[in-house]
Parts: C-alpha cells; structure tokens; sequence
C-alpha cells in the first residue's frame, strides 16, 4: 500500500470480461500518467473462490506487462460485496483521486430499470469517475503521441463549475484541446434574458447567443485561466444531454466531461438528468465530477464587485441609488443604469429624456476610478421583471435599486418595485434609502 505520503490512488473496478480490461488499461495508462498508484477491485456478492484469485492474478500479469505499464504501482484486491457499492465505500476510504470503470456491467432489461453499475457507480461516486468505452485515447495520450480531446458540457451551475476545475487539473499532466459546449433551449434563454426570440425558429437570437457565449468566456478564463479553449454554444429542441453528446460527435471528441448533482433516495430513480443521459448514450467515454469535487473549505475574503446593476428612477431628486451602485462598483469595473418605462410612455422621445437623466448622473470621479457606465432604457409593464432580465444581461454581481420610502411613523418597509425586486433576484439586492430632508 502507499505511504501517506504517496499520491491519492486510482481505483479500477473489474469483472474480468473484455469492457473491463479496456477500463482496466485506461487506468493503468493515467495511473503511469499521473504518478499514481493503481489499486484493481474485483467485487463479488458471492465468498471468493480460487478461480477469483487466479482471474485477478492473470489480470495483474496482463497489466503489467502491457504497454506504458512499466512503472506501474499496482495493488489488487477481491472484496465481497455489490460492485457499485464496494466502490463508492473504497473511494471515500482510500481517498482515491479517480474511479474507473467499464461502459457494461449489467445486461437488458434490468439496465433499463435501473441503469448500468457503471452508471448507477458513477452517479453515486463521491470522486471524479471515468466510464470507458475506449481505452485508446487515453493510451495514446499518456504514450505522448497526440493530445486528447475533453469535451466539456458547461452550464452556470456549480456542477458545471466542478467539472472544469477537474480538467483544468487533469490536462496540467498532458496536452489536451478542450472544447467547452453549452446546448441550451432557445425560447427558455430568451425568455429567461428577456429577449424577443426570433419566432419560428429553434436558434438562439444574435443578442441571446452573444450573452451566453461572454458569460462562459468570463467563466472558462476564471477556471481554466488564459490557455486558448474551443467555445460552442447553440440553442436547439429536446434533451440538453442528447445535444451535448451530438456536439461531441461533431467535435470528434475523446472523452465527454460533466459534472453530477448527488441526488438521494428515490429521486435518483425518476428525475431526469444530463450525467445520467450522457452515461446511458455517449459513443465515447464519460468523466462524471460531483458538484462537490476539488472544492476547499470557504475562507474570508472580500468580494471586489466588477458588475452593478443601478436601477433608477430619474424622477427621484437625489441620484441615491446611482452614488451607491458607483461606490459599490470595483475600480475597472461596469455600472448599468437601468430605467424601465411605462410600455404607454416608452416612444423614441420619452427613451432619450430617460438616457439623458441617466447619463447626468455619472459622477465625476467614475471615469477617474475606470468605471464604464453602460445606459438601457427599456419599455416593461413589470418593473421588477424586467430588473431581473437586465441583471441577468449585464452579468451583474449584485443589483442597487432606491426606494422612496423614508423613515417616520407609519412608513411601509419598502417601496413595491424594490421588495418585488428583493424577493425575485437571483444574486444580491443592495437597497438603496433616499437621504432624510
């Protein structure tokens, strides 16, 4: 067994059939890769017998004498139980820093029902876990003969956020070209941005897809850092899952990277998800990161916000809510000033009185501090909404918005458009009194 101090192992499940021993000379190959050492399990529900011993034996032999395998630090080990359990168990026990298992392991129809071990190992895996359908690619990348082409399916959820902090570890050992892919449904984002779709049409309007494809730019520089990355982004019809995979094909990608919410219980039996569609229909092989991988314990720091959202009101005498969103805002960063219009009062005169406002209330010193101020007026018969959809536009880390409620006896908590505002944000809501007179 390693030392304490040896790198986490990787573990590899087998059942001695041909899927396995694909698996198997995967592991081997990134364990030789990655400097780590290989632990094989062979799971049996049944008391080992001699053939076992002599099956797992053969295995080693083979491993070991296999291409790329010289260096090989491997340990083999028959445990009794559920294969997909006695995993999982021995990952959080050895602290392993990659599971990898076959594509097969249970045949029609019970895979239907329930799902493959593979799948169902790879859903519960505390760890990052590898489903092998070739173990060709991997081969020849850990021989250093070409790089290997990781598909990464990326969202704006944590998960997402999971799984590419793993490949940005993992290609530290090797080259690797990744693609980044985003498949999302067109109507749902266009609605979600507040942006007119493009009616009959399954594609993402200009304006939706340049939204999205900044918005992951900003996310793939923050995690994966400067090194040049493939995007794609592309609205379409049914399953995200199938999308993805779909894009991979065309990308000619090598293994498929996504990240895993752990559900618990019967809602792992019924609830749709785009790991579990990924794993029952990839071509190629499927990297599984749970949400919480690589994650570390969160430490003090402040948030220096780059983005604000200024809701105003250019009626309201005192700028309040725009001193604040400016005080708010991190030198070098952005300031949208929103106002939002009675639909009855939204005509091309009323909107450049309204940018006007906006625009005299850009302090003197936001210039000075690098602070670009971006001005939209928009026509919405529901205030808050259309905060909400310009926030979700501008990327903004946090939302300022006044209220013309002031303190006395009496006073109501909040003005209407600032609680609905408070109540429906999805990021922070700065609230913004005006001064007492």
């Amino acid at each position: 067994m390693p030392s304490t101090l040896s790198p986490q192992p990787i573990l590899c499940g087998t059942d001695f059939f041909d899927p396995a021993r694909h698996a198997a000379d995967a592991a081997a190959a990134l364990a030789v890769k990655l400097g780590a050492p290989l632990h094989l399990i062979h799971a049996t529900v049944l008391p080992a017998s001699p053939q076992n011993q002599i099956n797992l034996d053969a295995e080693v032999s083979r491993l070991r004498q296999s291409r790329g395998s010289g260096s090989l630090h491997l340990v083999a080990t028959i445990l009794e139980g559920n294969a997909g359990e006695v995993l999982v168990q021995s990952a959080q026990d050895q602290q392993a820093q990659l599971m990898v298992v076959s594509s097969l392991g249970r045949r029609a129809p019970a895979r239907w029902l329930l799902g493959s071990v593979a799948e169902r190992t790879a859903l519960a895996s505390p760890i990052p876990t590898l489903v092998v359908r070739s173990a060709e690619p991997f081969m020849e990348w850990a021989r250093g003969e070409r790089p290997l082409r990781v598909f990464v399916g990326a969202d704006f959820t944590s998960s997402s956020d999971a799984a590419l902090r793993w490949v940005a570890e993992f290609r530290k050992h090797g080259p690797c070209e990744v693609i980044v892919a985003c498949s999302d449904h067109a109507l749902e984002e266009s609605i979600r941005l507040g942006v007119p779709s493009s009616g009959g049409t399954f594609t993402n309007p200009p304006a939706v897809q340049q939204i999205l494809e900044r918005d992951l730019r900003e996310k793939i520089s923050r995690i994966l850092g400067p090194e040049e990355v493939e995007l794609l982004v592309q609205g379409g019809l049914g399953p995200i899952g199938l999308q993805l995979i779909q894009l991979a094909m065309e990308a000619r990608a090598d293994v498929i990277v996504t990240g895993t919410h752990q559900r618990r219980g019967l809602s792992r039996l019924g609830a749709f998800s785009v790991s579990r569609a990924l794993l029952h229909h990839s071509p190629m092989s499927v990297v599984c990161v749970p949400a919480q991988a690589g994650t570390r314990p969160a430490e003090p720091q402040v948030h220096e916000c780059r983005r604000v959202l200024v809701a105003v009101d250019p009626g309201e005498p005192h700028g309040s809510a725009a001193a604040f969103g400016y005080g708010t805002c991190h030198p070098g960063g952005i300031v949208h000033l929103l106002h939002v219009l009675n639909p009855s009062k939204a005509g091309p005169e009323h909107h450049a009185q309204a940018e006007a406002a906006l625009r005299a209330l850009i302090p003197d010193g936001a210039h000075a501090r690098g602070i670009t101020t971006e001005i939209e007026v928009v026509g919405h018969s529901d205030p808050a909404r259309a905060i909400g959809e310009a926030a979700r536009r501008c990327h903004a880390e946090v939302v300022c918005v006044g209220t013309h409620t002031r303190p006395g006896p009496g006073f109501k908590l909040l003005g209407s458009v600032a609680l609905a505002v408070l109540q429906q944000s999805e990021i922070p809501v700065l609230i913004v009194r005006p001064p007492a007179e």
